[in-house]
């Protein structure tokens, strides 16, 4: 598939035309794609941001633990 994408725009390199610039789109545009893509990015984002969320929630009950009661 990709073989015959590039003889296609390879074909078409050596022609005069009205100058618009064409690129070959080698790639498949269907929504599954599109959403796995998100779903994947979405994933790693999550797991990048987790140790730094629990990070921070063991530092605010360590402070909560290390607070003394205050009487009125």
């Amino acid at each position: 598939m990709l073989v015959e994408c590039m003889k296609r725009h390879a074909r078409g390199v050596g022609k005069k035309g009205s100058g618009v610039m064409e690129f070959a789109v080698c790639y498949d545009h269907s929504g599954l794609n599109l959403a796995w893509s998100i779903f994947v990015d979405i994933t790693a984002f999550f797991a990048l941001m987790a140790p730094l969320a629990m990070a921070r929630l063991i530092e605010i009950s360590r402070e909560d633990a290390g607070a003394e009661l205050q009487l009125a």
